[in-house]
């Protein structure tokens, strides 16, 4: 094993420790050459026998802990294909992406066609996406998503500004998410994202009501462990260490109705 992979291997085994998440943290690498392809991966059609959409395969790798490699023959998600560049961008994709949206996400096409500015294409060449559990990581990620609840994601983004400072600055269309803001935005703008989970990842990807995601490009990485481990240090921690020194108490109605029918509540009188 290098000692590159070992580095996030690391700064997994540091996040499982300090924020605990449900699944897996992953790893994702946009694979251009082809000894970057990750060994004993598997591939939906050919391993499984099936075409999946992008987001089955993020819940795959952090609930199963399966290295798997995604190409053009594998999904068949049409948004994903389109900003993954495995089908062109043409009118007829962008008219297509606007009618779906028309009445669904939009109340019209005028819309609807807002948000073709906010999105972000794979343009250069490629031959999948690797993704890996990140505390066995198989490859040198671009992108680490973390599944968590908000207050995992509260943790992440106090780790991220103990460093850097100010805010953490983010957009959401409730929808393209983890394929879209998860991956490609992030890579493209190289800052940690907080990832409002869509449809797709709810309907077919397996989140939870309770989940949402956060993204972080490979060089800014670090730079979070580091925040986790200060802010941790500091008394800032997950899981949240509820005050619970009180004198419990029972709202006055209750408690009234409690001692007209049993003489008092659960709580011993002094």
């Amino acid at each position: 094993m290098s000692e590159k992979l070992q580095i996030y291997q690391d700064y997994g085994k540091k996040i499982e420790e300090l924020l605990r998440p449900l699944t897996f943290p992953i790893a994702i690498k946009v694979i251009k050459d082809e000894s970057d392809i990750p060994l004993n991966h598997k591939k939906p059609k050919s391993n499984l026998n099936v075409q999946i959409f992008l987001c089955q395969a993020f819940k795959m790798v952090r609930s199963y802990g399966w290295t798997m490699f995604i190409t053009e023959e594998d999904c068949i998600c049409k948004l994903a294909r389109f900003i993954y560049g495995w089908d062109p961008m043409t009118e007829e994709a962008e008219n297509f992406a606007n009618q779906f949206s028309n009445g669904l996400y939009a109340k019209d096409l005028d819309t609807a066609r807002k948000w073709q500015d906010h999105i972000y294409l794979l343009k250069d060449k490629f031959l999948g996406v690797a993704i890996s559990p990140l505390t066995r990581t198989k490859i040198e990620p671009d992108i680490v998503q973390i599944y968590c609840n908000p207050a995992q994601a509260m943790r992440l983004i106090q780790a991220y500004l103990y460093i850097k400072g100010g805010v953490l600055n983010f957009t959401s269309a409730g929808r393209g998410a983890s394929c879209h803001e998860g991956v490609i935005k992030s890579i493209q703008t190289n800052e940690p994202q907080l990832v409002i989970l869509g449809n797709g990842d709810r309907v077919w990807g397996g989140a939870e009501d309770t989940e949402v995601m956060f993204s972080i490009p490979k060089e800014k990485l670090g730079i979070i462990v580091k925040g986790l481990e200060a802010t941790h240090k500091a008394g800032l921690r997950y899981p949240i260490p509820k005050y619970m020194n009180y004198n419990p108490g029972f709202q006055a109605a209750f408690k009234e109705k409690a001692k007209d029918r049993a003489g008092g509540t659960v709580i011993k009188e002094n």
